[in-house]
């Protein structure tokens, strides 16, 4: 009995220190556990956008060490139940407290990053966790993008984020093929935050997660390994703030153990040195930004040379069907089409695709997608050293201009004659009226002359094809490198929009005859779709499994 009591006074003032602590929270749900919602200071980080919110409890000491961990996971996978059971970890509540704080609020069907605070004046450590929070729980391209410029801004701002300790994957415990979710945001990190990165399994009944690990081994997720290779994870269950009944008591209370162990595990892992500066990740993504600009470009530009190689091919083969006329001074005329710049407003695009950056002496459109977060043109993620990285002339940003307008090359039918394309190159002789035999004479040197002027506008259009196939070739080994190296700073080589240029440049670069140059993004291209299609794959193959009960 005076242990029962003994234990009782304990219990009692543990929940008034509990009590004492967390002070600033409104009751949501009278339980058990009674639910609170825990009071923030809230504040945007990024300013303009809008879309980089940062929740902070607590009074901010900057005396105590700060853990910094960075969450990620698709809709349903139990993301938010751990993110408040790490803040219920941190405010040191327990199973008998019969209490369950969140500090989370339901999820809007929007991409955006929340970065919560948590400062515990008894607890000597604070933490951060970064949720990234992607549309309906999956990623593509376009909003890949988005993230990446929130978590630019994140990471640049002068109140932002430092540095990481841990990159967290939270996956169901029995999912057996990964969402694109990781793989999207494996792709706008440097190589070196791969040991940083862990999975936190929820939904877990406490024995080994094969499914799981099954998927991130299948899916060649980068990772943090264990002594037996396995890649480095976590346990928890997600039933901590569930209703809860006295005949399942002893159920819930493993539930929370389990999720306490876990904890424990996860804070003397982030107690090792493997803290990493997000400088190195900061200056990938500007990087990246650069180089998808760059390509961007250079895709365009390959274009044009096509289309002028084309309009050079008809002049050719128009001179040689009418060779016989032309050779005669007749005036044939034949219908080429022609290429040509012109600037035009930007229709029907996101808020963040409606400004470009365009060079004036150049014509060239140096950053035209995601160019919204750049004031001016000496802003933008092109510009190094007050300079174009992107523009064949490297242009000063003086000679920049960022509006709602681009570039954009048009194609027109336009008729002409030989004796036209003629005069680009010299003047046309005066006609003679002599006698019948000088008639003759002159006609007959005039065609002589036609003929050799024919002979020269066919050799100026060889010269031309060849400049332009040589220019051609210069921009597709400009792309090439580029794509190469974004893919060796990338943690994820084969990332969406490197596999999204490869259809354009291999074909290209076949007709080059530059083999070694097609492998190398032929096994790039092979890599992301055998990734793509093994989960694919296996996920057909477990549906199946699952309704007929075949292996």
């Amino acid at each position: 009995m005076f242990n029962m009591r003994v234990k009782g006074i304990l219990e009692y003032d543990h929940i008034e220190d509990l009590h004492r602590s967390v002070n600033n929270a409104t009751l949501m749900n009278p339980g058990p556990p009674v639910l609170y919602q825990l009071n923030t200071e809230r504040k945007y980080i990024d300013g303009t956008n809008r879309k980089v919110r940062r929740w902070t409890y607590g009074r901010r000491d900057r005396n105590k060490q700060n853990k910094v961990i960075l969450m990620v996971g698709e809709t349903g996978s139990g993301k938010t139940t751990i993110i408040n059971t790490t803040i219920n970890h941190l405010l040191g509540v327990k199973f008998e407290d019969q209490e369950f704080y969140q500090i989370t609020e339901e999820a809007k069907e929007t991409s955006e990053i929340t970065v919560y605070e948590v400062f515990v004046e008894e607890n000597p450590t604070s933490l951060t966790i970064i949720d990234i929070q992607y549309t309906l729980g999956h990623a593509n391209t376009e909003e890949n993008e988005e993230i990446s410029e929130y978590l630019s801004g994140l990471f640049s701002d002068e109140d932002g984020i430092d540095y990481i300790d841990a990159v967290c994957f939270v996956m169901k415990a029995s999912q057996n093929h990964l969402s694109d979710i990781f793989h999207s945001v494996l792709s706008l990190f440097g190589r070196d935050i791969e040991n940083n990165i862990v999975f936190l399994l929820t939904h877990s009944d406490g024995g080994p997660p094969t499914d799981a690990l099954n998927a991130i081994n299948k899916a060649e997720i980068p990772c943090r390994r264990d002594e037996d290779n396995e890649p480095v994870h976590f346990l928890f269950n997600n039933q901590q703030k569930e209703k809860r009944d006295e005949l399942c008591d002893d159920v819930y209370r493993s539930a929370w153990e389990m999720g306490e162990e876990s904890m424990n595990e996860i804070l003397t892992l982030l107690k090792e040195k493997n803290r990493k500066s997000v400088q190195m990740t900061l200056d990938v993504l500007n990087e990246r930004r650069q180089l998808e600009a760059c390509v961007s470009n250079l895709m365009d530009r390959i274009n044009e040379k096509e289309l002028k190689i084309k309009e050079l091919n008809q002049i050719q083969e128009a001179l040689r069907q009418n060779k016989d006329k032309i050779e005669k001074c007749k005036n044939i005329k034949f219908t080429v089409n022609r290429s040509f710049k012109e600037k035009v407003p930007i229709v029907n695009e996101w808020w963040w695709n409606r400004n470009a950056t365009c060079c004036s002496v150049c014509e060239e459109n140096c950053h035209e997608w995601e160019c919204s977060s750049a004031v001016d043109a000496s802003w933008c993620w092109v510009m190094k050293d007050s300079h174009c990285t992107v523009c064949p002339g490297k242009c000063h940003y003086s000679k920049h201009v960022r509006a709602n307008k681009k570039y954009v090359t048009k194609v027109v039918k336009v008729e002409t004659t030989f004796d036209e394309l003629k005069r680009t190159g010299e003047k046309p002789e005066s006609s003679f009226d002599k006698k019948k035999y000088e008639d003759t004479r002159k006609e007959h040197e005039r065609n002589m002359k036609e003929s050799a002027n024919t002979r020269k506008i066919e050799e100026k259009l060889n010269s031309d094809l060849e400049k332009i196939q040589y220019e051609k070739y210069l921009l597709l080994h400009e792309a090439y490198k580029t794509i190469m190296s974004l893919s060796k700073i990338a943690l994820k080589a084969d990332s969406a929009f490197t596999l999204q240029h490869l259809e354009f440049l291999i074909p290209r670069l076949k007709e080059e005859g530059k083999d070694e140059w097609m492998k190398n993004l032929e096994d790039l291209r092979k890599a992301g779709e055998d990734k793509k299609n093994k989960g694919a794959l296996q996920h057909v193959k477990d549906f199946f499994s699952y309704f007929t009960g075949k292996k």
